[in-house]
């Protein structure tokens, strides 16, 4: 047990006696010294008893920011029991946009029961969250930002922050609109405080801003926030109207749950399943249900690839006479050869995708040329290995011939095919492993049997 462990269970203990006691006084002290993710650890182990007793005892800006970085199921069982003005003191304080995540996740009579709780104003706002796909900008924007209009002096502007910083998610940047509530600009806290008293906003501004649109997939956010270094990034609709901003701690949230997700589907499988299996309530059986329904229809497609080779096999069985036989030992050889290659090259590809959305033709050159390169060193090896097992030149030709081009095919395609995906706007991700597989299977037994037939006449004639 390391170090973190030993200190939560001695807090956990220390928790459960002082509820026990009913010693809240020093409970409440405790707490607060404490970070809010050590607090979330604790409360997720007590009883449900326990559970209401500790959110009894919270600061509600630590309940609150409690409850932010939990999930939709301990938010909805947790707030279901508290006292409901107690319930709207800590909804309140809760960052609108981490609401409206965990508001996205439950279904729609508590999501209702929850908005009901809120103010008009916080109501509309989430609503209007709620109404982005969650794999959006608008999905992942909170509107806890400061804007301010362009035509303000640096004093007003200064006291307009006042007002708003307490709702505000970060005021390190204040953006800056018109009229009309487009963005106009941007400029840093520290800008702002230097400034004369009456210099006018729109001459302060920095009009070179990054953005990025209310629509548009929340991977976006991610790569402009990478690219440019960004602590935020704002959000505006088509009009250029400012909707929102998404802070770097919800980028690194995105780039985590996307980073997973795109794993989950090169391995052919779904994120749910690995969504479930991080459920510390789960039963065996939700969780082996929820891996046949994620692993099932990428299995089926690699069965089905499997009969096609098969069919491959049959109507090249003429080759496979007495004297050739042996080549039946190294279909294996030939086409794992080929479906590694092609898996790395898509692997590598998806990744580059990942962090470069305008990747081109020229990294499935790159990948071809690769391909030609380790598929000649191995073919080399292959043949050398071959004859020394044969003896036999013919069968160490066609072997090593096929190990070559399937190498280099294997590279081609698994470049190719998630380049195109990207290209039509679908996700390269779905080029997963099993189709990956199954497709170089295929074209791996075509190539092969085809050079064994051509090669194997020509040296018989």
């Amino acid at each position: 047990m390391d170090r973190k462990q030993e200190t939560s269970g001695d807090l956990l203990s220390e928790v459960i006696s002082l509820i026990d006691a009913n010693k809240l006084l020093e409970l409440r002290e405790l707490i607060e010294e404490y970070h809010i993710m050590d607090i979330l650890d604790i409360i997720e182990n007590l009883d449900e008893a326990m559970q209401i007793k500790m959110f009894e005892v919270l600061p509600l800006d630590m309940a609150a920011a409690i409850f932010e970085e939990s999930d939709s199921d301990f938010f909805i069982s947790v707030l279901s029991k508290i006292d409901v003005e107690h319930t709207k003191n800590i909804l309140e304080l809760m960052s609108l946009g981490d609401m409206a995540g965990i508001l996205n996740k439950i279904d729609e009579k508590e999501r209702e029961k929850i908005i009901n709780l809120l103010s008009e104003e916080d109501a509309k706002d989430v609503k209007e969250l709620l109404f982005y796909d969650e794999d959006t900008a608008g999905g992942t924007m909170t509107t806890g930002y400061i804007a301010v209009n362009k035509d303000m002096t640096a004093l007003q502007a200064i006291d307009h922050m006042r007002e708003e910083a307490e709702e505000a998610e970060t005021i390190y940047y204040i953006y800056v609109v018109d009229d009309k509530e487009k963005l106009v600009g941007v400029l840093s806290l520290r800008e702002l405080i230097i400034a004369r008293d009456k210099s006018i906003i729109g001459d302060l501004m920095s009009e070179n801003l990054v953005s990025v649109y209310v629509d548009e997939d929340r991977e976006e956010a991610v790569r402009l926030v990478s690219k440019y270094n960004l602590v935020t990034i704002p959000v505006i609709d088509r009009q250029g109207v400012l909707k929102g901003i998404i802070t770097v701690d919800d980028i690194i949230d995105v780039m985590e749950e996307e980073a997973t997700e795109d794993m989950y589907k090169i391995a052919g499988s779904s994120e749910h399943e690995r969504g479930l299996s991080e459920n510390e309530h789960i039963t065996i059986k939700e969780q082996v249900m929820s891996s046949i329904r994620g692993r099932t229809p990428w299995l089926i497609i690699s069965l089905i690839g499997g009969f096609i080779s098969t069919m491959i096999f049959y109507n090249f069985g003429d080759v496979l006479n007495p004297t050739y036989a042996p080549l039946v030992f190294f279909i294996p050889l030939v086409i794992g050869m080929g479906g590694n290659t092609g898996t790395q090259s898509a692997s590598v590809t998806v990744i580059n995708i990942s962090s470069n959305k305008d990747l081109d033709y020229g990294n499935v050159l790159r990948e071809f040329l690769v391909g030609l390169m380790t598929g000649l060193i191995c073919s080399i090896i292959t043949g050398i290995a071959i004859f020394m097992f044969t003896k036999t030149f013919d069968i160490t030709f066609v072997v090593s011939i096929a190990v070559f081009i399937n190498m280099a095919l294997g590279a081609t395609l698994g470049a190719l095919l998630p380049v195109i995906l990207n290209k039509i706007d679908a996700d390269p991700t779905t080029i997963s492993a099993p189709i990956i597989s199954t497709v170089l299977d295929i074209t791996g037994l075509v190539v092969y049997f085809t050079i064994a037939t051509i090669l194997l006449s020509k040296i018989a004639l």
